[in-house]
């Protein structure tokens, strides 16, 4: 039986589309900044942002809003008031109340302010990056530390002052559930590490081959094309950090690097962006304007990418199918190098110093070496000027190696020039994820290495819609854990892949 529309959710829709709308062109804006966009730019470029953040803000907390919100959900105890909603309609009621609480708890001249610092300091940081320079980049850090000390105020929490940067990007969750979780997490990835260093390594060296900007972007499209993408509703472009930005379910721009002497990194940013890529992508449209046509969250998102990126896309399997065709499209690079040896050089576990380019085993130690730094700024227990002092002595106690400059040290990564504190755990959260679905996934399609080795992607992409992506919000990250797994978050699935992988490329028990 068709339902009926119900005329408070659809009035409430279409106000929300407004702030959809400005995000969206905001979203556009900073992929312009990132991609295309001439670099004297910046401070009109700043002041643009700056309206769209303050026109979205102005959006979500207006009266008219608040008003139509206040027909479906009691706004003060979250109680439903419209009892003829189905069971979406009030998951969005509950969802577009949560939102609204949190923006209504930020003043329009914040987040003026935190946009319009933010899109300077991306701008700062880009260039500071390139020359190692944290000298340059270390006012603007501070000003963004203490602005997400005065979000965490404005937002309120019970603990904690990272709890409210962390619960931005990962609902329901706090540093009381993901310390532990990430102390189990280091302790079994030292373990494991140092069985690993015990063995002999296989060569990387394979894998440096010449192969042209041209040809490494060309062989990527043909992966997104096997995962479904067309150029209709899907961009692949350069950055210095590779990214993924929906504007909506039909506009995927994806961007990658390309570094000389070493595909491979083109290669696995694309298949990692085109994994976010694929979960906006299967969004629910008929929900576009409301928060069940947006992400759940970003550990679940993070899952998405990273399933792709090393549980399908660093298998033998996959490899089967595309090897071969990577030979012929780097014209010669890899014709020497045999499937066995490509693939062993490809899942070669090292300490390194950039955490893009880490392997599976020492990845997670990056992210949790970067939640405990800026857990540290957030309390007050560590100091922005300290910063390479302490990236260091951390990345050195953690992974045996020390950075040479802060290019490949505390200026790595883009996020803290975003004003993004609080995201960096979702990365660790989503391996975590990533395996327990993964779990569930391999137990209903037991053949899925030989589908994979003949190259169908397709199924694995319409298996993630059906249990994950078309849900959008409709749940909880830990809700649609539970729902897919039957089960809470849990690490040990991750560990035991981890295991049971490299236990068998390394020989160790």
């Amino acid at each position: 039986m068709e339902h009926t529309p119900n005329k408070n959710f659809e009035d409430l829709k279409k106000i929300s589309k407004t702030a959809t709308t400005l995000d969206a062109i905001s979203a556009l804006l900073e992929w312009d900044q990132e991609t295309y966009m001439p670099k004297d730019s910046i401070h009109y470029r700043s002041e643009q942002v700056e309206l769209i953040a303050s026109l979205s803000h102005k959006a979500k907390i207006s009266k008219e809003f608040s008003q139509a919100l206040e027909k479906l959900i009691d706004i003060e105890s979250g109680e439903i008031k419209d009892t003829t909603l189905n069971s979406k309609e009030k998951a969005a009621a509950r969802e577009w109340r949560r939102d609204y609480l949190k923006s209504s708890k930020l003043p329009t001249e914040f987040v003026e302010e935190f946009a319009r610092t933010t899109s300077m300091s991306m701008h700062v940081w880009s260039e500071a990056k390139k020359h190692g320079d944290f000298a340059t980049f270390s006012p603007h850090l501070k000003k963004i530390v203490e602005l997400n000390k005065k979000k965490a105020e404005l937002l309120g929490y019970e603990k904690h002052p990272y709890d409210a940067l962390l619960d931005l990007y990962e609902p329901g969750m706090t540093t009381e559930i993901i310390s532990p979780l990430f102390a189990e997490l280091k302790l079994a990835l030292t373990d494991m590490l140092r069985k690993i260093q015990s063995k002999s390594k296989h060569s990387r060296e394979c894998l440096k081959n010449e192969f042209s900007a041209h040809h490494q972007l060309h062989f990527s499209k043909m992966i997104l094309k096997e995962m479904g993408f067309h150029e209709n509703y899907s961009r692949l472009d350069l950055s210095e950090h590779p990214f993924c930005s929906s504007l909506n379910p039909k506009d995927i721009r994806m961007t990658t690097r390309v570094i000389p002497g070493m595909p491979l990194s083109c290669i696995f940013s694309v298949i990692h962006e085109a994994g976010h890529g694929i979960y906006e992508s299967q969004l629910d449209e008929s929900m576009h304007g409301t928060p069940l046509c947006s992400a759940m969250s970003l550990g679940i998102h993070e899952s998405q990418s990273r399933l792709w990126e090393t549980i399908i896309g660093k298998s033998y399997s996959f490899w089967q199918h595309f090897f071969p065709i990577l030979q012929k499209e780097s014209i010669n690079s890899f014709k020497s190098v045999q499937l066995d040896e490509f693939f062993f050089a490809l899942n070669h576990v090292e300490p390194s110093l950039i955490r893009v380019e880490a392997d599976e085993v020492t990845y997670c130690l990056h992210v949790i070496i970067r939640y405990e730094i800026e857990k540290g700024l957030i309390e007050g227990s560590l100091q922005v000027e300290d910063l390479p002092k302490i990236w260091n002595r951390k990345i050195t106690e953690t992974l045996g190696i020390t950075p040479n400059s802060d290019r490949e040290g505390c200026l790595q990564d883009i996020h803290w020039s975003m004003g993004a504190f609080g995201y960096f755990p979702t990365y660790a959260l989503g391996n975590i994820y990533a395996a327990q679905i993964f779990e569930v996934f391999e137990k209903q399609h037991p053949d899925w290495k030989h589908k994979v080795a003949s190259g169908n992607l397709l199924f694995i992409r319409q298996w993630l819609e059906k249990n994950l992506h078309k849900y959008g919000r409709e749940f909880t990250p830990e809700e649609i854990i539970h729902k897919i797994t039957n089960r809470g978050i849990d690490v040990m699935p991750y560990i035991n892949y981890l295991n049971l992988k490299f236990s068998k490329i390394y020989n160790y028990a």
